[in-house]
């Protein structure tokens, strides 16, 4: 009767702190958010020096989520996120590739992938992640934000092309032209009616 009693107590015991683990996790995860969509605010108010301070602290709120409680159902999503808007864009790819490895196939998540990807000039694999996000989500907002970005990407690689130009270095400025191009390609693919995105794709051809 002891011995069962006293399994019991223990039993109960690892479920009290299973439960207070998993509290303890889910108050730490809300604080990230909350500086997430803090840095968001500072952001839109140009303050950016404030919204990657915020941003930063919200990465390790995150982290700090997963070392409380490794089974958290959207930490890993929500890190990747915030990693992306940092630019830290291979460890966002990592973590992203865990979040659609245990969870619910989320079509931002795969936009993000997609995005960081092709900010690594991995082209093909960002497409195809692209791909899968606007299936997941059809709608017409998912495409502009990722044309957007993708456009942003483009005119970004031929700036650094045009500085490397100047600096004499013809390879490297011939890899960062090409790979504007086709980036912009790939937005106009995704959406064949910017007739901005084309205008700019073709004035860059001619440059």
């Amino acid at each position: 009767m002891k011995k069962r009693l006293f399994t019991i107590i223990i039993s109960l015991s690892i479920i009290s702190c299973q439960q207070t683990k998993k509290e303890k996790a889910f108050k730490i995860f809300n604080e990230g958010v909350t500086l997430s969509l803090n840095a968001v605010t500072e952001a839109n108010r140009g303050n950016e020096k404030k919204a990657i301070e915020l941003n930063d602290k919200a990465i390790e709120k995150f982290r700090e989520t997963l070392t409380t409680d490794s089974t958290h159902s959207m930490a890993r999503s929500a890190l990747a996120h915030s990693l992306y808007i940092s630019k830290k864009y291979d460890e966002a790819i990592e973590w992203f590739k865990k979040a659609n490895a245990i969870g619910k196939a989320e079509a931002v998540n795969y936009m993000e992938l997609g995005l960081s990807q092709i900010n690594l000039g991995q082209t093909a694999e960002g497409e195809k992640n692209l791909s899968k996000a606007l299936e997941l989500d059809r709608s017409e907002e998912i495409r502009e934000i990722t044309v957007e970005d993708l456009y942003d990407i483009g005119k970004l690689a031929f700036k650094y092309g045009d500085a490397y130009k100047k600096e004499g270095k013809t390879e490297k400025a011939l890899t960062y032209k090409q790979f504007s191009i086709d980036v912009l390609k790939l937005s106009l693919k995704i959406n064949p009616a910017r007739a901005d995105i084309r205008s700019t794709a073709d004035s860059l051809l001619n440059n």
